[in-house]
């Protein structure tokens, strides 16, 4: 089987960074590593709106071609299948536009948008990857596993998520990309 990265998107209050970092919850984590932290550029390529509409995301982050295709879930329970090989990116864009030159064209495709992410990234009970990002237009949260089974990954993640509702709140997170069409505007033609 593929090994997908399984998320769910949360939100969280600034004024408790803090009290993650220092595993100050109640309960506390089991085991809290704080891996560091990193600002980066993505800038996000489509054709109207053709590529999200069917769920497959291609930016460039520092320069590095991405691909994230959602396998299963929705918004904020997603699974996707991820790849950072040119070639195999340009075989998923094809699929929906079989005419696509490569990636000295950037694929054929247009500037969606652009951004700056600052994100701090921590390992927590062994096993969950909890990132913390922050923009000029806001900030979400996603716990990650890399897993086979999307449905059992997610009721993993939300079992741990309940168990430190202290920091992880579901009620309507924000990704960023929905963020920032609410910010700057929804590209005619797309559904979020």
């Amino acid at each position: 089987m593929t090994l997908l990265e399984i998320e769910q998107k949360f939100s969280f209050c600034l004024t408790k960074v803090a009290q993650f970092r220092s595993n100050k919850g109640t309960p506390p984590f089991q085991r809290l590593q704080i891996l560091g932290s990193q600002t980066f550029e993505d800038i996000y390529y489509d054709t109207n709106c053709s590529l999200s509409n069917a769920g497959l995301w291609v930016r460039k982050r520092e320069r590095e071609w991405e691909a994230k295709q959602r396998v299963h879930g929705n918004f904020a329970q997603s699974a996707f299948y991820e790849s950072s090989d040119p070639a195999e990116i340009h075989r998923m864009i094809q699929k929906h536009f079989p005419h696509s030159p490569g990636v000295k064209m950037d694929y054929g495709l247009d500037i969606l948008c652009r951004f700056r992410t600052s994100r701090e990234t921590a390992s927590v009970d062994g096993k969950f990857t909890v990132v913390l990002d922050k923009t000029d237009f806001g900030h979400v949260g996603e716990v990650e596993l890399l897993a086979e089974d999307a449905e059992k990954s997610h009721a993993e993640i939300a079992e741990f998520m309940a168990k430190y509702s202290w920091f992880f709140d579901k009620k309507g997170p924000k990704g960023k990309l929905s963020a920032y069409f609410e910010k700057y505007g929804l590209p005619a033609g797309m559904k979020i």
